[in-house]
C-alpha cells in the first residue's frame, strides 16, 4: 500500500479580536493486494459478476485475486477564533473530510482471533464523507476555566461493524460481524471545567455526550459510547519536586439507545431455534482511580519521574460496551502501575 498526502494551513488576523483560519488537504491511497476468497464466498457476493477481471487463479474451492484500488480523498476546513474581555474566547469550525475505507474493511474474511470473532469485509466500499459543524466557548482562567463544545457530524458512507450472524466451525461456535456502508449522524457535546478551590488544590470535571444514527435505517448506531463524567481532585505542588496526587470518579452511563441486532440460531443438539441476545448494554458503573507523580532532579541536566497508580480502586466488577471481549468476561479489576520515566 502507498499513501502520499498535502496539505496547506493559513490563517489571517481581521482585527485585535478575530482570527480566521484555514485548511486544505489531498490524500491518495493506492492497494496491490493479493487474496485468496472462498468461492462460495466469492459468489455470495455476486464478486464474480462484478469483479471478475481481477480473478488470477482459480483453484479447487477458494479464488486468487489482485485488486488494485485508488482512493482520492480531499478535505477542508475553515475557522474562526474571536476573543472577546479578558478570559473569553469563542471558536467557529466547519470541516469537510474523508477516509479511504482501510484493509480490515475491505477484506476481512475470517475469524479475528483477538476478537474472537468472525469478520466480514466488502470490496465494494467507497471513501467516508464527513461534514462537521463545531462551536467551542471557552473561559480560560487561573481560578476557573471551562469548554464547552457542541457539534453535529453527518458521514455520507459511513462504515459500520455489526453482529448478524453466528457460525459453527472446527474451532467452536463464533459471533459473525458484518461491515457495512451507511448514511449516518453524530450530535455531542464534550464539556471540560477546572476550579482552583485551594492553593494548589484543582477540581477538573468532564462531561461527554454523543448520540449516533443510522439515517438509512432510522434507528441508533452501534457502538456509540454512553454518556460519561468524571471528576478529579488534584493537589500537585511545584515547590516540592512537582509532587502531584490525584484521586478521581468516573461515572459511565448506560447506553440506552442502540440497534435491535439480535438473531435467531438453530441448535441442532436441541432442534430448537434460540435467540441470540448481542444487543443489550452493560449496566452503568462508577470507578475510583488514584494517580501520583513526584520529580527527582539527578543532576542539573537530567530528571527523575517516579509515579504510581490504582486503576479501578475499588476493584468494582463492570463491563465497557465497547470493549469487544465484553460478552464473555469482565474488565480489568484492580490494577496497580508503577513506572521510572527519565529526561535526560
Amino acid at each position: 500500500m502507498y499513501d502520499f498526502g498535502m496539505y496547506f494551513v493559513a490563517d489571517y488576523q481581521w482585527n485585535e479580536q478575530l482570527l480566521l483560519e484555514a485548511g486544505a488537504r489531498y490524500d491518495h491511497s493506492y492497494m496491490n493486494v493479493f487474496k485468496f476468497y472462498r468461492t462460495s464466498f466469492w459468489e455470495s457476493r455476486n464478486y464474480d459478476q462484478t469483479f471478475s477481471e481481477i480473478v488470477v487463479e482459480e483453484l479447487e474451492n477458494q479464488i486468487l485475486t489482485n485488486p488494485q484500488l485508488n482512493f482520492n480523498n480531499g478535505s477542508a476546513t475553515l475557522g474562526a477564533n474571536y476573543t472577546f474581555g479578558e478570559d473569553y474566547k469563542l471558536f467557529f469550525n466547519y470541516s469537510i473530510a474523508s477516509r479511504a475505507p482501510n484493509s480490515s474493511e475491505l477484506f476481512s474474511e475470517g475469524l479475528h482471533h483477538s476478537a474472537s470473532r468472525i469478520e466480514l469485509g466488502d470490496l465494494s466500499f467507497n471513501s467516508e464523507i464527513a461534514h462537521k459543524v463545531a462551536l467551542t466557548f471557552q473561559r480560560k482562567n487561573d481560578l476557573f476555566s471551562f469548554n464547552v463544545n457542541p457539534y453535529i457530524n453527518t458521514i455520507t458512507d459511513f462504515i459500520v461493524n455489526e453482529p448478524v450472524d453466528v457460525q459453527q466451525t472446527l474451532r467452536g461456535n463464533f459471533q459473525v460481524w458484518e461491515y457495512r456502508q451507511t448514511n449516518a449522524q453524530l450530535l455531542g457535546v464534550d464539556i471540560d471545567a477546572s476550579f482552583a478551590f485551594a492553593e494548589n488544590c484543582r477540581l477538573n470535571s468532564q462531561f461527554s455526550l454523543v448520540k449516533g444514527y443510522d439515517r438509512t435505517l432510522n434507528q441508533p448506531l452501534i457502538s456509540i459510547p454512553p454518556a460519561n463524567i468524571s471528576n478529579e481532585i488534584v493537589y500537585q505542588n511545584s515547590e516540592f519536586n512537582n509532587i502531584r496526587l490525584s484521586l478521581q470518579s468516573a461515572y459511565n452511563f448506560k447506553q440506552n439507545d442502540y440497534p435491535d441486532t439480535n438473531f435467531e440460531v438453530f441448535t441442532p443438539e436441541t432442534q430448537t431455534w434460540q435467540m441470540v441476545d448481542v444487543s443489550s448494554t452493560p449496566e452503568a458503573y462508577h470507578l475510583l482511580n488514584f494517580n501520583s507523580s513526584i520529580d527527582i532532579n539527578i543532576n542539573q541536566n537530567s530528571k527523575l519521574t517516579v509515579g504510581f497508580s490504582i486503576t479501578n480502586l475499588m476493584n468494582t466488577s463492570y463491563r465497557n460496551y465497547l470493549n469487544r471481549l465484553r460478552y464473555y468476561a469482565d474488565d480489568l479489576g484492580r490494577n496497580f502501575l508503577f513506572n521510572l520515566k527519565i529526561n535526560y
